[in-house]
Protein backbone atom coordinates (compact mmCIF):
# COMPACT_ATOMS: atom_id res chain seq x y z
CA UNK A 1 0.00 0.00 0.00
CA UNK A 2 0.86 3.61 -0.95
CA UNK A 3 1.92 6.33 1.13
CA UNK A 4 -0.67 8.41 -1.08
CA UNK A 5 -3.08 5.93 -0.56
CA UNK A 6 -4.99 8.48 1.94
CA UNK A 7 -4.61 11.40 -0.86
CA UNK A 8 -5.85 8.79 -4.04
CA UNK A 9 -8.73 7.47 -1.83
CA UNK A 10 -10.19 11.16 -0.80
CA UNK A 11 -9.14 11.93 -4.32
CA UNK A 12 -11.82 8.69 -5.43
CA UNK A 13 -14.38 9.50 -3.47
CA UNK A 14 -14.76 13.00 -4.54
CA UNK A 15 -14.59 12.36 -7.62
CA UNK A 16 -17.52 9.60 -7.54
CA UNK A 17 -19.68 11.95 -5.19
CA UNK A 18 -18.85 14.95 -7.63
CA UNK A 19 -19.63 12.81 -10.41
CA UNK A 20 -22.87 11.06 -9.07
CA UNK A 21 -24.26 14.82 -7.71
CA UNK A 22 -23.56 16.23 -11.26
CA UNK A 23 -25.92 13.32 -12.84
CA UNK A 24 -28.33 13.78 -10.81
CA UNK A 25 -28.38 17.94 -10.55
CA UNK A 26 -29.17 16.90 -14.79
CA UNK A 27 -31.86 14.56 -14.20
CA UNK A 28 -33.55 16.58 -11.18
CA UNK A 29 -32.76 20.08 -12.35
CA UNK A 30 -35.96 21.26 -12.64
CA UNK A 31 -36.80 19.66 -9.32
CA UNK A 32 -33.56 21.44 -7.55
CA UNK A 33 -34.36 24.76 -9.23
CA UNK A 34 -37.90 24.39 -7.79
CA UNK A 35 -36.36 23.70 -3.94
CA UNK A 36 -34.01 27.13 -4.49
CA UNK A 37 -36.74 29.16 -5.43
CA UNK A 38 -34.92 29.76 -9.44
CA UNK A 39 -37.12 31.08 -12.31
CA UNK A 40 -34.80 28.48 -14.41
CA UNK A 41 -33.39 25.36 -14.03
CA UNK A 42 -29.79 26.89 -15.77
CA UNK A 43 -28.09 27.46 -12.65
CA UNK A 44 -28.28 24.21 -11.59
CA UNK A 45 -27.00 23.05 -15.25
CA UNK A 46 -24.32 24.95 -14.83
CA UNK A 47 -23.14 23.86 -11.35
CA UNK A 48 -23.55 20.34 -13.03
CA UNK A 49 -21.15 21.01 -15.52
CA UNK A 50 -18.69 22.24 -13.43
CA UNK A 51 -19.26 19.36 -11.28
CA UNK A 52 -19.13 16.93 -13.69
CA UNK A 53 -15.38 18.74 -15.16
CA UNK A 54 -14.47 18.66 -11.48
CA UNK A 55 -14.80 14.70 -11.43
CA UNK A 56 -13.24 14.38 -14.79
CA UNK A 57 -10.35 16.21 -13.17
CA UNK A 58 -10.09 14.14 -9.99
CA UNK A 59 -10.42 11.23 -11.75
CA UNK A 60 -7.38 11.47 -14.15
CA UNK A 61 -5.20 12.71 -10.91
CA UNK A 62 -6.39 9.42 -9.39
CA UNK A 63 -6.36 7.40 -12.48
CA UNK A 64 -2.66 8.59 -13.51
CA UNK A 65 -1.67 8.70 -9.99
CA UNK A 66 -0.06 12.29 -10.90
CA UNK A 67 0.25 14.33 -7.66
CA UNK A 68 0.93 17.62 -8.22
CA UNK A 69 0.98 19.91 -4.65
CA UNK A 70 -0.10 22.72 -5.85
CA UNK A 71 -3.39 21.23 -7.93
CA UNK A 72 -4.34 19.19 -5.01
CA UNK A 73 -4.03 22.52 -2.90
CA UNK A 74 -6.42 24.26 -5.27
CA UNK A 75 -8.55 20.92 -5.09
CA UNK A 76 -8.42 21.41 -1.20
CA UNK A 77 -9.46 25.36 -1.79
CA UNK A 78 -12.32 24.97 -3.40
CA UNK A 79 -13.62 22.50 -1.31
CA UNK A 80 -13.47 24.54 1.65
CA UNK A 81 -14.74 27.45 -0.41
CA UNK A 82 -18.21 25.12 -1.31
CA UNK A 83 -18.33 24.47 2.35
CA UNK A 84 -18.31 28.00 3.12
CA UNK A 85 -20.52 29.23 -0.03
CA UNK A 86 -22.71 26.49 1.47
CA UNK A 87 -22.90 27.92 4.74
CA UNK A 88 -23.18 31.52 3.28
CA UNK A 89 -26.50 30.05 1.72
CA UNK A 90 -28.15 28.61 4.26
CA UNK A 91 -27.70 31.81 6.49
CA UNK A 92 -28.56 33.97 3.77
CA UNK A 93 -31.78 32.09 1.89
CA UNK A 94 -33.19 29.98 4.65
CA UNK A 95 -36.36 31.68 4.57
CA UNK A 96 -36.89 31.63 0.29
CA UNK A 97 -35.65 27.63 -0.12
CA UNK A 98 -37.29 25.26 0.90
CA UNK A 99 -36.68 22.49 3.89
CA UNK A 100 -35.51 20.25 1.27
CA UNK A 101 -33.10 22.16 -0.14
CA UNK A 102 -31.27 23.33 3.28
CA UNK A 103 -31.15 19.96 3.88
CA UNK A 104 -29.33 18.85 0.69
CA UNK A 105 -27.11 21.77 0.90
CA UNK A 106 -26.12 20.92 5.09
CA UNK A 107 -25.34 17.29 3.50
CA UNK A 108 -23.56 18.28 0.94
CA UNK A 109 -21.34 20.50 2.70
CA UNK A 110 -20.68 18.12 5.40
CA UNK A 111 -19.28 15.50 2.43
CA UNK A 112 -17.53 18.29 1.09
CA UNK A 113 -15.96 18.91 4.33
CA UNK A 114 -15.03 15.16 4.90
CA UNK A 115 -13.43 14.96 1.67
CA UNK A 116 -11.10 18.23 2.34
CA UNK A 117 -10.16 17.22 5.62
CA UNK A 118 -9.44 13.50 4.00
CA UNK A 119 -7.80 15.61 0.99
CA UNK A 120 -5.84 17.50 3.60
CA UNK A 121 -4.65 14.75 5.90
CA UNK A 122 -3.44 12.85 2.44
CA UNK A 123 -1.64 15.58 0.97
CA UNK A 124 0.46 16.36 4.62
CA UNK A 125 1.21 12.48 4.28
CA UNK A 126 2.21 13.03 0.86
CA UNK A 127 4.27 15.40 1.46
CA UNK A 128 6.40 13.87 4.44
CA UNK A 129 7.08 10.94 2.03
CA UNK A 130 8.85 13.98 -0.56
CA UNK A 131 10.61 14.86 1.65
CA UNK A 132 12.02 11.89 3.02
CA UNK A 133 12.69 10.60 -0.65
Amino acid sequence: MSDNNLLLRALTLNAIFSGFSALLMFIAGGWLAAQFALESAIPIYAIAGFLAVFAFQLTVIVRTKNIRTWEITSIIVGDIAWVVASVAIVILYYRMITPAALVLVDLVAVAVLFFAVMQIRGLKRYRKLEVQH
